[in-house]
Order: structure tokens, then sequence, then C-alpha cells
């Protein structure tokens, strides 16, 4: 007698990463897919009709949220690097902080209608931010294979001075990015490349200066671009350090308002230079966004629970715009597997940050 259906095993899941287009809007429509390099131009507000009706550039690139974001560390010392364009206003974030010691560094402005120079290209890219209080500026050089973020605050009524040089290692051998571009609705879509890599760099506060340049050192960024609904919400975590043996891991996993999240996400896992995409994940935090968030997907490749350890929090109502967003740091426990099988990551004590955002503009 033939096996039920239903008791075979499910095919274990599959998403490919392939070339990437050399544009993300081709004729006026978005170019969807999972890729495994960024697109050489993310040219956004060359789509036609994103809404209903035929709307003027300047609406477009109003309507378009952007961001390139850093989370780094080395296995005690964890560091967010942001620079957000909401067009309504513009957010520069830089914190650090020793989970050994305790200490934590924060520098957070929000300006209305501010910007930084976030452009269609990421190669050759340098966006910034310089005011008499301090400064954050961040430098692409992909096709030189190395990507620099350095960060300055003199002393205040804010808090101590700081200052820090970061460079992070962007090649084939050492990192290996993800880049995807996924359907919001209508002609609607956000894009995003994400990549894990080897980090090397100095911190200095307080007449003490800290030297990264150990196999712990490493970091995620995040470029990022979309036309969101005016209501935006999303879960996000991430986290990265060694695991077993002396592997070089870290994952970024969302659940977004993307659709067909089974074809179309930016989930995926990185081992040394490798990635592996994973599938759609939920986020649960049965007792609120201070204690345990729960992390899984249907297919058991991932099943985290996140500690937070420090909030991140920040709330703005700026009448047409407004802002809920918890972003705590944190460790992880549990366990991440590759959909072939082939790799098994204990995440226990690897740090990183969660995010619970909702955002009105």
């Amino acid at each position: 007698m033939a096996a039920d259906s239903r008791d075979e095993a499910r095919p274990p899941y599959s998403r490919d990463l392939t070339d990437p287009p050399p544009s993300v809007v081709r004729d006026g429509e978005f170019v969807y897919g999972c890729f495994n390099a960024p697109p050489p131009l993310v040219n956004m507000l060359d789509v036609r009709r994103p809404y209903h009706y035929p709307i003027p550039r300047w609406t477009k690139d109003a309507r378009c949220k952007e961001w390139v974001a850093f989370q780094f560390g080395d296995g005690r010392r964890l560091f967010l690097a942001a620079l957000y364009e909401a067009k309504s206003f513009g957010l520069i974030q830089f914190a650090s902080w020793d989970r050994e010691g305790g200490k934590t560094i924060e520098s957070r402005r929000v300006i209305p209608l501010r910007r930084f120079g976030l452009g269609p290209a990421l190669d050759g890219r340098r966006v910034s931010y310089r005011d008499r209080h301090g400064a954050l500026g961040m430098t692409f050089d992909l096709s030189g294979g190395a990507i620099t973020v350095e960060a300055s605050r003199a002393r205040s009524s804010r808090g101590p001075a700081y200052a820090g040089g970061f460079t992070f290692a962007y090649n084939a051998r050492q990192s290996a990015p993800s880049s995807v571009c996924l359907p919001l609705g209508l002609n609607r879509a956000m894009y995003s490349t994400k990549v894990l890599m080897p980090m090397r760099g100095w911190f200095e506060t307080g007449g003490e200066r800290v030297e990264f340049d150990s196999p712990e050192c490493m970091g995620v960024m995040d470029d990022h671009k979309g036309y969101y609904p005016y209501g935006m919400r999303y879960d996000w975590v991430t986290g990265f350090g060694l695991a077993g043996k002396g592997r070089r891991v870290g994952f970024n996993l969302t659940d977004n308002q993307v659709r067909d999240q089974e074809r179309y996400n930016e989930n995926v896992l990185w081992v040394n230079s490798r990635v592996y995409p994973l599938p759609p994940i939920k986020v649960t935090r049965p007792n609120g966004v201070d204690s345990p968030w729960h992390v899984q997907d249907t297919e058991g490749l991932v099943d985290l629970v996140f500690i937070p350890e420090r909030k991140n929090d920040l709330r703005i109502n700026l009448l047409v715009s407004s802002v809920d967003y918890h972003g705590p740091f944190g460790a992880f426990s549990g366990t991440l597997r590759s959909p072939d099988g082939s790799v098994k990551v204990d995440a226990e004590g690897l740090l990183g940050m969660g995010e619970q955002k909702y955002l009105r503009a």
C-alpha cells in the first residue's frame, strides 16, 4: 500500500540568492528577488505608480523611507550606528554598550526634514552628519573592499566625550552579502542589503582606549529603502559572534509587511563567508518587550530566545508623524540550522539587538 503523503518528509526549505539585476527598477517596475550582491543602482524613484495614481518624483521621494545602520562589537561590547531618513525627520543615533562593565553611552538626535546624502548607489557613497556637538560618518568603498564608520562627540550635558573609528572587510573571502527587493503591494517594494563582516578599529571614552583587532570583532550592515505603508510595522532581530570551532556567525531575521514571505524575505544565516537563506519567522513576546522574545519558524530551522538586557526606546510625536520604537540590546540562546542540514549553530551568548517598530510617517 502506498505511504500516506501526509507522512512523507517535507522537502527542505529553499530560496535561491541569484545574481542582482543592474537596477531594482526596470521600465518603471520593481525587479523582485533575493540576490547574492547589492544591485549597482537602487533607483527607487524611477518606479511608476507606486500607489494607485501617478505621482510626481518629489512625492515618491517623500514617501520612500531610507536608512543605513551598523550593529557591531567584540563579544563584550555592542555598538549601534545609524542614519535614518523618514523624510519628515532625520535621526542620528550612536550607542555603545559594555555588557561586562554595565556602561552605556548613547547619542541620539532627531531633526525635522533632515537628510544625510543617502543615494541610489552604495559603492562610492559617503553619508554623514556633523554639528558642534559631534559627528557620525560612513564611507562605502565596496570595490576597494572596505567600509568605514567614524563617530565622535564632545563632552556635554548629554554625556561623556567619545571618539571611534571602525573598518569592516568587504570581500568574497571574508563576507557574503544578501540583498533583496521585496513586494509591499501595488507597485511598491522595499530594498535591503545586509552583510556580516570582520571589523577592526578603536573606541575611546573617559580616558580609556579599546582596540578591536581579534577574531571576535565583527558587525552587520543594513542599507535599506522602502515604500512602506503610512503605518509601518515590523519585528526584527540580529546577532553575531564566534560559535563552535571559532566560526564567525551571524543572522538577520525579520517579520514585516512584505507579501508572500515564503518566496520573498530577508532572513539569512551567515557562517564565515557563506550565507544561507532561512524561512519566514514570527516573534512573540508573551510578557512584553522587556522580557524574553521567542523567534521561531515553521521549518525547525530557527528556534531562538532573545533576552533584552539594555533598553533602547524611542517615542516621537510630530502630529503627522509618530514613532513607537523598542530596540533593546541583549544576548541570544537557542539554535539555527541551514536548510540543507549541513550547519547547526548554537546561539548561546551571541550578542545583538531586536526591534519592535511602529512608524507613522
